[in-house]
C-alpha cells in the first residue's frame, strides 16, 4: 500500500517517461479516439557512463488517442543486461535505477497538447510506474528490489526532413524533465547502504533523431540531487541508446 500511495503522489508531482515517444504531426484534434494494441514493437540496445551495456524489448503497448489531441497508454518493457563494467556494485544498482527502462517494467504515460503548428509540436509528457529490477546486493541474498518511478516535463519535436514519396523523414525531439523514485528501506540498505534517500529526486534530459520512423538514436541524461553520497551516487550519468520499430 505504501508503494501505491507514492505512486499516486508521483502521478501529482512527477510522473515518468519512457523511451517509445510517440511523435505526431497529424492536424490538431481527431474525429474520434482511437486504441492501438502492439505487441513487441521495439528493439532497443543501450550503453551508459557506468559501464552497462543491455538490451530492451516492449513487449506489450496499448495506446489511446483522444479526440482533442491527449493521448496515454499503458507499456510493458523487459531488460536484460550484457555487460555490467563496473566494479562499484553501488554505482551497478543506481545503472538500473536511472534506466527508465531497467528491469520488468510496468507503466503508464501521457501527452497533452500545448501547442502544435505543421512541423513542430510541444507537449507535456509523463510516464509512472513500477521497475523489478535484479540488482547486486552489498550483504545478504536477496538480489531484487521494487522501485517506483515517475517524471514529468515538455515534449519538444521537430520534422527536419520529409520525402513522403520515398518513405524518408528524419525527426527530432527534446524531453527535459523532473524525475523521482521511490525504494523500501530494507532495498536501500541492502542494495544502496542507506546511501539514498527513500525516495529520489533528480532531473534529466533525453533527446534524439528517429529516421523513417524506424530507427532512433536516443541519448539521455541523469542526476539525483538529494543523495547522501554526491561523490558515488549523484555524479551525472550519460546513457546512449539506438531503438528499432517493427
Amino acid at each position: 500500500m505504501r508503494i501505491i500511495a507514492v505512486l499516486l503522489l508521483l502521478l501529482l508531482v512527477g510522473p515518468a517517461f519512457g523511451q517509445q515517444l510517440a511523435l505526431d504531426y497529424g492536424p490538431t484534434g481527431q474525429k474520434e479516439g482511437r486504441i492501438k494494441v502492439k505487441l513487441f514493437k521495439y528493439f532497443i540496445g543501450g550503453v551508459n557512463t557506468l559501464g552497462h551495456v543491455d538490451i530492451s524489448s516492449e513487449v506489450l503497448n496499448i495506446h489511446y488517442g483522444a479526440s482533442g489531441g491527449s493521448s496515454g497508454g499503458i507499456s510493458v518493457v523487459g531488460t536484460t543486461a550484457l555487460l555490467i563494467g563496473n566494479k562499484n556494485d553501488i554505482k551497478n544498482n543506481l545503472s538500473y535505477l536511472l534506466n527508465p527502462l531497467a528491469g520488468v517494467n510496468g507503466s503508464l504515460y501521457f501527452f497533452v497538447p500545448v501547442q502544435k503548428k505543421e512541423l513542430s509540436s510541444v507537449r507535456l509528457g509523463g510516464r509512472f510506474g513500477l521497475k523489478w529490477i535484479e540488482g547486486t546486493p552489498l550483504r545478504g541474498y536477496e538480489n531484487r528490489f521494487l522501485s517506483g518511478y515517475g517524471m514529468l516535463g515538455g515534449v519538444y519535436q521537430r520534422q527536419l526532413y520529409e520525402n513522403a514519396p520515398e518513405n524518408q523523414w528524419i525527426d527530432f525531439w527534446a524531453f527535459p524533465h523532473l524525475m523521482a523514485s521511490q525504494l523500501k528501506p530494507e532495498d536501500l540498505s541492502v542494495f544502496f547502504d542507506n546511501q539514498l534517500e527513500t525516495i529520489s529526486f533528480g532531473y534529466g534530459l533525453q533527446t534524439g533523431v528517429e529516421f523513417n520512423r524506424k530507427v532512433r538514436l536516443i541519448f539521455l541524461l541523469n542526476q539525483l540531487v538529494n543523495t547522501n553520497n554526491p561523490d558515488t551516487l549523484g555524479n551525472i550519468v550519460l546513457r546512449l541508446t539506438l531503438s528499432y520499430r517493427f
